[in-house]
């Protein structure tokens, strides 16, 4: 393997080993719980900033492709569904039979990262989607579910938390798989630079009055800003097309 091909793996590698820290501390002492959020968003980084580097070197490759679905899976599917389940156990009457009501509800983190592995694995094979996405990035899904087990659960309480973070888990697993349109972010285009403005004015007030709990509510605008973005982009292409100056 060429160092120039190297370099962007190195970033790669970083985005699983903060998704494996995330693991550690979620099965830590509840206290720490918390350090597993930052520990994603430090995966996330890696992950946006591996394909940055590969792009400027001109370094990508199929090993690096592969590679990186394969970490996105551990931080991104694996580490918020333990995440969920931890938080789930926390609001958890205490149960010894394995298979009582309470623990069935687990079925869905796992569910979740299912769906991640899934999504991935069909992002790669997928060559639609080289410039915009067909479905929620896991990133975005991992990030969500996570913040809203850590930040949002406590506050519909002990009867209703677990019932909040099955019903999370699995819409953020289905918008992984169902193939609506999404822009990225990589500010390649007009339509992605309007997006990243958009949710970047939206993004200062939230996180000023949210904190890191700002990340769930800031990715369900992304969700549903970006398709609209598309269309009307679709409409001006339109509009020029027929009234061509």
């Amino acid at each position: 393997m060429k160092i120039k091909t190297a370099i962007p793996n190195i970033f790669t590698a970083g985005n699983m080993l903060a998704g494996l820290c995330a693991i550690v501390a979620t099965l830590g002492s509840w206290y720490y719980i918390e350090y597993a959020l930052y520990c994603i968003l430090i995966a996330a980084a890696f992950d946006l900033m591996d394909g940055m580097v590969a792009r400027m070197l001109n370094a990508q490759s199929s090993f690096g492709k592969e590679f990186d679905s394969l970490c996105d899976v551990v931080s991104f599917g694996v580490a918020p569904a333990i995440v969920t389940i931890r938080t789930m156990q926390q609001y958890s009457e205490p149960c010894n039979d394995l298979f009582c009501n309470q623990t069935m509800f687990f079925a869905f983190p796992l569910l979740f990262a299912l769906a991640a592995a899934i999504r991935l694995a069909w992002f790669n094979t997928d060559e639609r989607q080289t410039k915009s996405f067909l479905g929620l990035p896991s990133p975005a899904a991992g990030m969500a579910l996570a913040c809203i087990s850590l930040y949002w659960a406590e506050l519909y309480g002990i009867d209703n938390a677990i019932i909040l973070l099955s019903i999370a888990s699995f819409t953020f697993a289905a918008l992984m798989l169902i193939p609506f349109p999404l822009l990225s972010l990589k500010l390649h285009d007009q339509k992605s630079i309007a997006l990243g403005i958009i949710l970047l004015m939206i993004a200062v007030p939230l996180f000023i009055f949210l904190d890191l709990a700002a990340i769930a509510p800031l990715i369900i605008v992304y969700i549903f800003i970006s398709p609209l973005i598309g269309y009307i982009a679709k409409i001006f292409a339109k509009s020029d097309s027929t009234n061509p100056s």
